[in-house]
């Protein structure tokens, strides 16, 4: 989780360009946010 979390700050908070480098969907990103209580 800690690579998504990565991903998502050099990323400058933008999560279609980080589920994009991440190669997964923006729904799954969500999920994923949502899932380890992540999300803004």
């Amino acid at each position: 989780m800690r690579y998504v979390q990565w991903v998502l700050k050099e990323a400058g908070g933008n999560r279609t360009v980080a589920a994009q480098i991440l190669g997964i969907d923006r729904v799954s990103l969500w999920r994923k946010l949502k899932k380890y209580g992540l999300e803004e």
